[in-house]
């Protein structure tokens, strides 16, 4: 039963960061894109990191495209890290591990979606 409160708290979660990002993050660079922003914003950080320091080709791609990645990665990430940390009384233990463990998962996850990137540039190349 216990392992079941963690799965509702879970989805809860994930749901809620999700929504929440899709419509303060990813709802803007979407209206810039497709030109309905009424002012023109640079591109958000994700695409420029993921363009500069792993060199994906946001265009071949789809900005569109990768910002729906990136929001469901961390929406993923958000309620993982709150999941891991939730079972831990003191709340300043609960920080320190989140801050130990923030950087190097959103490193490596960016890492993976750098490669999954990479995976669907080649795909649509031999199209």
């Amino acid at each position: 039963m216990e392992i079941l409160k963690y799965v509702i708290l879970y989805v809860i979660l994930f749901v809620a960061a999700y929504i929440i990002y899709y419509f303060f993050v990813t709802n803007g660079q979407i209206k810039t894109i497709r030109g309905k922003a009424k002012k023109k914003k640079e591109l958000s950080a994700e695409l420029i990191f993921l363009r500069d320091y792993y060199h994906i080709d946001i265009e071949k791609v789809g900005k569109i495209r990768i910002l729906r990645i990136v929001n469901f990665m961390n929406a993923i990430l958000i309620s993982g890290l709150v999941i891991a940390v939730v079972g831990i009384s003191q709340v300043w233990l609960k920080l320190l591990i989140v801050l130990v463990v923030l950087i190097p998962v959103i490193w490596g996850s960016y890492y993976l979606l750098a490669k999954y990137l990479k995976h669907l540039e080649r795909k649509i190349d031999n199209v």
